[in-house]
């Protein structure tokens, strides 16, 4: 049978291959992963090798850490042995249907139906270069290769898979390989213990990032390249809020704000504490409206 794909199309593809690998390169996601990018397996290759590496988490700001549950999670299977096998995250208790938003801003590397016992799972990469996967949904609401801020909604809280009751199993990855989210996150808190993660000799260890030392982080997104094929535009849950760690006090005085790249109505109204309908009316704009860099968005 005559093949009637257009010739354009595999060039098409070639070119947006080739457009991905030298935008992801520029960060330090790209770098560490020798610019790979697999939508199959959440483990693919042993890149993590003896040696030293630092990874500055972001704590505020922009990629800021979002707790992965809106609501209430309580700690119910913790990382480590458990049954004859390696429990390589932890499970977080929730309801069916509960939202699970991304921890830190990224790329959706995996969003399957199903994927062994992980059952519906999203993987998504962050600049950093960690990896974060969120298993057991009872619905996926992201696409493989979408990026997405920290909160934004990427699936709902289920049972799928090998599951006993609904909750999430979260993990955090570096080079694919996991290690104790708690190392990072306090659960209680649902904030995070340190600014940086340590790995020395593949073990795992968090940090303080010494005020002398320089964090060289590129400005480009891991997946800019992917804005012209993104099919969704992702919207945070109304109660997301309840996740966010506690912000800043507006600077004193501070009448306007201007846009800079990765502001967003929403975060800008989580960070001068002013809701997102008083900051459409007084710029007189409306919430689907797109930031411009440069814009001076008035607070009061």
């Amino acid at each position: 049978m005559k093949n009637n794909i257009p010739g354009f199309l595999p060039l098409a593809f070639i070119l947006y291959v080739l457009t991905m690998f030298a935008h992801a390169q520029d960060t330090p996601a790209g770098q560490y992963y020798q610019n790979s990018w697999n939508n199959t397996n959440t483990h693919s290759g042993y890149l993590l090798t003896t040696g030293q590496y630092t990874l500055y988490l972001h704590p505020e700001g922009e990629n800021a850490f979002v707790f992965p549950c809106v609501k209430p999670a309580k700690l119910i299977s913790p990382y480590g042995p458990r049954g004859g096998r390696m429990h390589t995250g932890v499970d977080l208790k929730q309801n069916l249907g509960d939202s699970i938003v991304a921890a830190w801003d990224g790329c959706v590397r995996m969003a399957k139906e199903s994927y062994y016992g992980y059952g519906k799972l999203v993987v998504i990469r962050h600049e950093n270069g960690l990896e974060t996967l969120y298993a057991h949904l009872s619905k996926v609401c992201v696409k493989e290769n979408t990026y997405v801020k920290a909160g934004d909604l990427i699936g709902l809280a289920g049972r799928t898979g090998r599951a006993t009751t609904e909750h999430l199993h979260f993990e955090t990855r570096f080079l694919y390989e996991p290690f104790n989210p708690t190392i990072i996150i306090n659960v209680e808190t649902r904030m995070l213990i340190s600014d940086t993660l340590h790995i020395n000799n593949k073990k795992f260890k968090a940090g303080s990032m010494p005020a002398t030392d320089t964090i060289t982080m590129s400005k480009q997104n891991l997946c800019d390249l992917f804005e012209d094929f993104s099919v969704d535009t992702i919207t945070p849950t109304a109660d997301s809020s309840t996740s966010l760690p506690p912000q800043p006090a507006p600077p004193a005085k501070k009448t306007y704000h201007i846009v800079v790249k990765g502001d967003s109505l929403y975060k800008i109204s989580k960070r001068y504490g002013i809701s997102i309908s008083k900051l459409c009316k007084i710029n007189n704009m409306k919430e689907t409206d797109i930031l411009s860099l440069g814009r001076k968005i008035k607070l009061e």
